[in-house]
């Protein structure tokens, strides 16, 4: 009778077997596994060195568009804006530099810049909804009227849009007493901040879009909130444009909420290269094309555009 310290015996054979067999099939292999691994390696670290080197040429290349962009475009928005002015409103989490080099080629192109206003993170913050809709009605200036069905964000939109833009050029660059108060009562509550003189209203207005898009279970709300600005300052001024980055132009921005919007109820223009030269070039056009023509649309290279701006493309003017 076979027992159990002969299967014991017998199993731990079997296992020194299989250890030898690995010890000595893995001594041959270990060679030419290693040497290809070595030659992987090295072709991994030249494709990375070539990697490195195109994308320092692209970083070239667009440094050169932008100089260029940045070197003719003055020349070429010379007199697009002339006599208009234009306010700027930022969202929260705007791109203070995008602002900043959009209001120079503005400034450029003839327009004046009434003033800055920026939104608090407050105004988007859904437990202070109360808070926003009673301060509306209390600043609400005399004559002004709400529409039956307005959200609470769409009264305030409405509100703040009457008091930034007109669309009576006579009407602008005055300092307006009522527009003073209802702006002064939102910065005391924290609702916005502001610089310049927004209460002397312009013509024309830029929304500066959120850089980043976002995708948490209250960015609809917010968006819907921040729509609500540029389809006012439409209804109220002679032209408006949201300007952003690509970002904002995809799920969860600014820009795609915008064009998601019916075309039946007025956004203005939007761009969506605004963070590069040729993108605030054709913002300009764009406030242009609205000022002049009435028209409006979406640029850029995202989803939803019409081109990568206004068409036919303006034409310098020449000075007087």
């Amino acid at each position: 009778m076979i027992d159990f310290r002969y299967h014991l015996v017998s199993i731990i054979a079997v296992f020194l077997a299989l250890a030898l067999g690995l010890v000595v099939g893995a001594s041959a292999l270990r060679g030419s596994v290693t040497s290809e691994l070595r030659g992987q390696a090295a072709q991994i670290g030249k494709d990375n060195q070539n990697l490195r080197v195109q994308k320092r040429a692209v970083d070239q290349l667009n440094a050169y568009d932008s100089q260029v962009m940045d070197g003719v475009s003055p020349q070429v928005v010379d007199g697009q804006l002339k006599g208009e002015s234009v306010v700027f409103i930022e969202a929260p989490g705007a791109d203070d530099q995008m602002r900043a080099k959009t209001a120079d080629i503005v400034g450029k192109a003839g327009a004046r810049i009434s003033g800055y206003v920026t939104l608090g993170d407050k105004y988007l913050d859904g437990n202070q909804l109360a808070t926003l809709s009673e301060l509306t009605d209390q600043l609400k200036p005399a004559g002004l009227e709400f529409p039956a069905d307005a959200t609470p964000y769409d009264r305030a939109a409405i509100e703040l849009a009457a008091v930034l833009v007109t669309k009576q050029a006579s009407s602008s660059g005055q300092e307006d007493p009522a527009a003073g108060q209802v702006l002064a009562g939102f910065k005391t509550a924290n609702f916005l901040t502001y610089s310049g003189q927004p209460a002397t209203r312009a013509t024309l207005a830029i929304v500066i879009a959120p850089a980043a898009a976002s995708n948490d279970k209250n960015a609809d709300a917010r968006n819907k909130a921040l729509v609500a600005i540029p389809v006012a300052l439409s209804q109220y001024g002679n032209g408006t444009v949201t300007a952003g980055n690509t970002d904002a132009a995809a799920d969860g921005g600014m820009i795609k909420a915008i064009r998601d919007e019916s075309k039946a109820e007025s956004h203005g223009s939007t761009v969506d290269t605004a963070d590069a030269s040729a993108g605030r070039l054709t913002t300009v056009f764009a406030l242009s094309f609205a000022a002049k023509q009435g028209k409006t649309g979406d640029y850029g290279i995202g989803s939803g555009v019409d081109g990568p701006m206004p068409t036919p493309v303006p034409t310098a003017l020449k000075k007087k």
